[in-house]
C-alpha cells in the first residue's frame, strides 16, 4: 500500500521540482535498483543508458537494461524517451550490444519482471507500468 501512495505522490513532488515525473507520461515509471542514488536523469542521459554511452551508474554499478521485446506498452514509452520508434530502439540495442557498447539487456515479459529485475540487480533500469507495486528495493527516477 505504501508504493501505492508514493507512486500518487512522485508526479505532484516532481513537478514542484521542476521535473517532469516518470509517471507523468503514458503512465509508466522508470525503475532502478533502491542501491543506486539517483533521483532525475534528462532524456539525453537516458539515451546514453540505454544506448551504451554510459556504462556505469555514479555508485559503480553497471547499467543492465531491462526490456520487454517487441511493441509492448513499457518499450513503446522507453522508445519515446529517446524519440525513437520501439523498433528503432531494439535495433539500436543490438547494434549497441554486437559493437561492445552495451551488455545485453535482460529480456522481460511484464512490468512485474521489471520490479524484480530492478530489484536483483544494482545497476538496473527498466520500464514498469506505474500500477504495478514497487519494493522497497527499488525506486522510480523523475525524467526531465
Amino acid at each position: 500500500m505504501r508504493a501505492f501512495r508514493l507512486l500518487a505522490v512522485l508526479p505532484i513532488l516532481a513537478a514542484a521540482l521542476g521535473f517532469e515525473s516518470s509517471a507523468g507520461a503514458g503512465g509508466f515509471v522508470v525503475l532502478v535498483n533502491q542501491a543506486n542514488p539517483t533521483a532525475s536523469l534528462s532524456r539525453s542521459e537516458v539515451k546514453r543508458l540505454a544506448l551504451g554511452g554510459t556504462k556505469q551508474w555514479p555508485n559503480g554499478a553497471v547499467v543492465q537494461i531491462g526490456i520487454i521485446p517487441g511493441e509492448a506498452p513499457e518499450t513503446q514509452y522507453f522508445a519515446s524517451l529517446l524519440d525513437i520508434s520501439p523498433r528503432e530502439l531494439l535495433a539500436k540495442i543490438q547494434e549497441a550490444v554486437f559493437k561492445g557498447e552495451l551488455r545485453r539487456p535482460a529480456v522481460l515479459r511484464s512490468s512485474a519482471d521489471c520490479v524484480a529485475f530492478a530489484r536483483s540487480s544494482a545497476g538496473a533500469i527498466c520500464i514498469a507500468s506505474d500500477a504495478e507495486a514497487l519494493s522497497p528495493d527499488v525506486h522510480a527516477v523523475a525524467i526531465h
